[in-house]
């Protein structure tokens, strides 16, 4: 019997040809073909796939219905290329939308999709994520903060610096919404993908001062740890 040689994880390989490199830095450039136009991508540049703006716009109602207000401040974290996010800039008042992803090519192409008169009306912020730009978006003291199919792409040892961005704000006193499904035992799906446990995924949470509330199946509520 002839046994095929495991197939090496994308991101192993990956790193052989980068070391010191980043799981984000090979996220980022896995997508550059969807960012360019190359190929079509479920959530990122000028080609989705079929259905992916029907999907988008059904989350934004379903965000909006949580209570978001035009003249709240709204962090969206993991903008990507704006599916989501133009359609909170849209709604929201002039400078009350700062999206946050996590390379300056996926912010440029968001960026680059956005009509220029929408640009000038509304002033969104979009900036990449670091430790400065996190400071500047939490000193405008956002009413809310969602991540919206980040979780799914978060690798199990980044958990906790994802939740803890996100306690940045909640603490702070903003609402806090994600989406992404969780199970009872961890699964990895691809070279960029995570089904997480959905008991450790709270454990985190909890150590980050947060508590985690399930709104529907793959849509959570993040808010402050009551002190009682």
């Amino acid at each position: 019997m002839i046994f095929k040689a495991k197939k090496k994880d994308k991101f192993a390989a990956w790193l052989e040809k980068n070391q010191g490199g980043s799981f984000t830095q090979f996220y980022a450039e896995s997508v550059l073909d969807a960012l360019s136009g190359k190929r079509r991508h479920a959530s990122l540049g000028p080609k989705l796939v079929q259905g992916s703006e029907d999907h988008a716009r059904k989350r934004f109602d379903e965000l909006i219905a949580q209570g978001i207000r035009p003249s709240d401040t709204v962090v969206d974290y993991g903008c990507g290329t704006l599916r989501l996010g133009a359609h909170f800039i849209d709604y929201l008042d002039a400078d009350r939308y700062i999206g946050l992803d996590i390379d300056d090519r996926i912010i440029a192409a968001g960026r680059d999709q956005l009509a220029a008169d929408l640009l000038e009306a509304k002033r969104p912020v979009l900036e990449v994520i670091s430790p400065e730009s996190l400071v500047r978006a939490a000193a405008e003291r956002p009413q809310w903060i969602f991540s919206n199919g980040v979780l799914p792409h978060v690798p199990p040892e980044h958990l906790s610096a994802y939740f803890t961005n996100l306690a940045r704000f909640v603490l702070g006193g903003a609402t806090g919404l994600f989406t992404g499904k969780a199970r009872a035992k961890r699964e990895k799906l691809s070279a960029k993908s995570w089904m997480h446990d959905e008991a450790h995924v709270q454990e985190v949470v909890e150590a980050c001062g947060m508590q985690l509330t399930c709104l529907r199946q793959g849509l959570w509520k993040l808010q402050a740890r009551s002190s009682s």
